[in-house]
Order: C-alpha cells, then sequence, then structure tokens
C-alpha cells in the first residue's frame, strides 16, 4: 500500500502454521553466524542470526501478541522478517 508499512510472515512453529502480521524483533541473544539459503537466490551465504528472540506481532483478529522463540524457528522468523524490510541474505 502506498504511504503505509504492512508486512506479513507465516511459517509453521511445530506443526502450528503461526501467521504474524507487523512483525517486529523486540529483544534478541545468542548471536551466531550461520549459513542460509533461499527460494530468493541460489546457493547458499553467510549471515549472522540470534538463538532466542522475542517478538510482537498482531494476529488475523488485530490484537496484539508477544512472544519468545529460539532455535530453528526464531532463525526462521528472522529470515522473514529480513525478507519484509527489504533485506535478502
Amino acid at each position: 500500500m502506498i504511504g503505509e508499512k504492512k508486512s506479513m510472515i507465516a511459517f509453521y512453529n511445530g506443526p502450528i502454521l503461526m501467521t504474524m502480521l507487523n512483525p517486529k524483533i523486540i529483544s534478541k541473544d545468542g548471536e551466531y553466524e550461520t549459513e542460509e539459503g533461499c527460494l530468493s537466490l541460489s546457493g547458499v551465504k553467510k549471515t549472522k542470526r540470534y538463538q532466542r528472540i522475542t517478538v510482537s506481532w498482531q494476529d488475523q483478529q488485530m490484537r496484539l501478541r508477544t512472544n519468545a522463540f529460539q532455535g530453528f524457528t526464531a532463525q526462521i522468523i528472522q529470515h522473514e522478517i529480513d525478507h519484509c524490510e527489504g533485506r535478502l541474505i
């Protein structure tokens, strides 16, 4: 939309499909370097990620939510938020 910044990501958190509207990482801890692949690019590239993150977002009913994520789920969320902010690894 022109003049409005909106974003949405969807991912599996275990067996549950989660959607986040306008997600924002509000805290992060446990920096590490990893290699990631992406359907937008060929090959893998090095990138910095965090083992633990806390994210705030709106659910599909536009209620504000906040939750902590770690491990691979945290990595996926960081990757997808990067896309929403115009960054490719």
